[in-house]
């Protein structure tokens, strides 16, 4: 019987609920700290953690790790407090969608803490088989941690990398195609078009992008929030965004058809081999729609 405890802050959230689950499963000790309890059986203790209570220390006794599944700056507000409770070995496992500033802040406060970052790339609602997480850590050289190896048990891939490489490929990966759909969101309540017409007419592009607003308008705002303001990359991406649209719209206002061809053809050159096998993917994407 694992006897070995792990305090989940924000335990009751949808990736709160998925590690706290999975660290059930073998046997750890779950301690679940949040506002309201968790709709799975764990010790739950409910708190704040903005407002922690003097007597906080007791429910990290024991603990070998700690997992942040909030908000970045939340979780970053509780480093302080926190790692008063913990010895140095005790692990910090942010499962934020941005690293970087929660590996800063806990370098600063507290240089010896050992960090692994969590961020599973795909919604806590889907299944996890053969799903990608990526870990973060300060040397991706350094040996497995128990968290990866129990994400990897209950069937998920693990990527490693640093907290910077990681919030670099989350500027690419969730910033940039979050910010190419909010957009649409906007340009699309401009419309005076009637939206049920749009429904009876709309081809599939434009009812796969209409899905991919749905699903991030039915979702809090937060999430979205923290993935554009707490990734200081994200802006790079926003403005070479914005520079495309206005490379676009230069194209056709000149009427420049060689230009935007030429546009086309160095998109395609970048692909590369994930031309075709992504052309097959929305080719099937838009069957299902269909």
């Amino acid at each position: 019987m694992n006897t070995q405890a792990v305090v989940v802050l924000g335990g009751a959230g949808l990736i709160g609920s998925l590690i706290s689950r999975i660290l059930k499963q073998y046997g750890y000790i779950v301690r679940v700290v949040d506002r309201r309890p968790p709709d799975f059986d764990c010790e739950f203790h409910e708190m704040d953690v903005t407002q922690p209570f003097n007597h906080s220390g007791a429910v990290f006794r024991d603990a070998i790790a700690v997992v942040f599944a909030l908000p970045e700056s939340v979780a970053v507000s509780a480093i302080a407090w926190v790692t008063r409770c913990l010895p140095s070995d005790a692990v910090m496992i942010p499962t934020c969608s941005v690293q970087g500033p929660f590996f800063k802040a806990l370098k600063a406060a507290a240089p010896q803490q050992r960090f692994v970052g969590v961020n599973p790339m795909f919604s806590p609602k889907l299944s996890v088989q053969g799903r990608t997480v990526a870990v973060c850590v300060e040397d991706v050289q350094t040996p497995q941690s128990f968290i990866e190896r129990h994400l990897m048990e209950a069937g998920m891939k693990v990527r490693r990398m640093t907290p910077a490489a990681h919030d670099e490929l989350m500027a690419l990966c969730q910033a940039l195609p979050h910010a190419a759909i909010l957009g649409f969101g906007m340009a699309l309540a401009q419309s005076s078009v009637d939206l049920d017409i749009v429904a009876e007419v709309m081809p599939p592009p434009m009812r796969t992008m209409m899905a991919l607003l749905s699903r991030i308008l039915v979702n809090p705002p937060e999430v979205y929030w923290d993935i554009q303001l707490e990734n200081d990359q994200a802006t790079a991406q926003r403005e070479a965004l914005v520079q495309g649209l206005e490379r676009l719209q230069e194209n056709i206002v000149e009427q420049d058809y060689e230009r935007f061809r030429s546009d086309l053809q160095s998109v395609s050159k970048v692909l590369g081999k994930r031309l075709n096998a992504g052309a097959v993917d929305c080719q099937h994407l838009f069957s299902l729609l269909n």
